[in-house]
């Protein structure tokens, strides 16, 4: 493997974004291949992988090295050097790679893999707590499916088009092999990653990208036509446009997001995918949420999290959160269960989903939000927590409650 310099610099520079300055990957290498146009195909391609195989393997790569944590930031091109090394590759003769000795950096990554955060990258305090949750046995099983790339699934858009026709269609137009998936009817599993910008069904709404297990969740509202749903973080939309799929469009559908640029993003793809019945509402501040009359036959709380369970398709975010990050969003969290669940109308169901695996934020807070006074007006109902080990799919946790008063 030849790696130009140009092309080594572009990947440090996605690497100080996301491992320093704490910039979500999907965003750092989508913006760090749009503004190097002159990348040819191969190129952007050995971008992206080495990117992410570099955020997915940090912790080995840079103990390889011999690398002590508070050094990596100031080495982050000696990363690249690192990976080449583990790969099979003769890194370039420059100044940042003189030290590295292949032999070297491939017994060392042989000896730490014995280690369980070094084998699957991840840092101790996540290791200690995946642990404590799950015991070592399962926790083994776990973060190895999360260490796993996630594989392209999209979902079916009900309204225009079936699984069954767009299977064809994909086939038949574009050559494109995919595979259903049992127990998930509107989803499809590629054979093989690849763009989906140059399909014209995919800008005209046919189908979404989204993870079979977060196709999982919508259905927990037992989604009907003429009923009214409010999405309370729906942010870019995934989640409503699902429930309009679902109902036919023929539900009410109201997203609400704190923010708007967000919601504008979700309009676009509403407009795409031929759907009507989602509005959107900016929630400012709270005050905004008491204006909102309490009806909603289903209120859905998709909270924002730790990410854990996502770890497949988002690396980093083992990189981007920390236990005082957790703290804090286990507050928000609260706030929001006890701000939004005063908008389900009595009989109406509340469904609260993460995608994090870990209990404190999922079971334990389902528990905490009914003993406290807000949640004496719901029951429990059931609850699951999806496993990537058991699925292969992104990790999730669901629960539904009833208001009864």
């Amino acid at each position: 493997m030849k790696l130009h310099r140009n092309i080594a610099l572009g990947i440090e520079l996605g690497l100080k974004n996301t491992l320093v300055e704490k910039r979500p990957a999907a965003n750092v290498i989508k913006n760090l291949l749009k503004s190097n146009p002159n990348w040819g195909s191969r190129d952007r391609r050995a971008v992206a992988k080495i990117f992410y195989d570099i955020i997915r393997q940090k912790r080995l790569i840079e103990a390889a090295l011999g690398l002590k944590n508070n050094e990596t930031n100031n080495n982050l091109l000696k990363l690249v050097g690192g990976w080449m090394a583990l790969n099979g590759h003769i890194p370039p003769d420059w100044e940042e790679f003189i030290n590295i000795e292949i032999q070297d950096v491939v017994q060392n990554a042989d000896r730490l893999i014995k280690e369980r955060k070094y084998k699957y990258s991840i840092p101790d305090w996540l290791d200690e707590m995946g642990v404590d949750a799950f015991g070592e046995a399962l926790w083994v099983k776990e973060i190895e499916a999360l260490d796993k790339p996630a594989r392209l699934i999209v979902r079916a858009n009900r309204i225009i088009i079936t699984s069954d026709k767009l299977k064809v269609l994909l086939d038949k137009k574009y050559g494109i092999k995919t595979s259903k998936i049992p127990h998930y009817k509107d989803a499809l599993i590629f054979d093989k990653h690849q763009s989906l910008n140059n399909i014209k069904e995919y800008r005209q709404g046919f189908f979404e990208v989204q993870d079979a297990n977060s196709q999982a969740i919508t259905p927990w509202l037992k989604p009907k036509s003429g009923k009214y749903y409010i999405d309370a973080c729906a942010g870019a939309g995934g989640k409503s446009l699902h429930l309009a799929s679902l109902t036919g469009d023929k539900a009410k559908i109201m997203a609400l997001d704190i923010y708007g640029s967000k919601l504008e993003e979700l309009k676009k793809r509403a407009y795409r995918n031929q759907m009507k019945s989602i509005i959107t509402a900016c929630v400012i501040n709270p005050e905004i949420i008491k204006s909102i009359k309490a009806n909603a036959d289903g209120l859905l709380i998709d909270a924002p999290c730790s990410g854990i369970g996502v770890m497949k398709r988002n690396p980093d975010a083992k990189w981007l959160i920390n236990p005082d990050r957790i703290e804090k969003i286990l507050t928000t969290q609260e706030d929001i269960l006890q701000t939004y669940s005063s908008l389900v109308k009595k009989g109406g169901e509340l469904v609260y989903a993460t995608c994090s695996i870990l209990p404190i934020e999922n079971r334990r807070q389902i528990d905490n939000f009914l003993n406290s006074e807000q949640g004496k007006s719901f029951e429990f109902d059931e609850d699951k927590t999806y496993l990537s080990h058991q699925s292969g799919f992104d990790g999730f946790y669901c629960a539904r409650l009833i208001r009864k008063m």
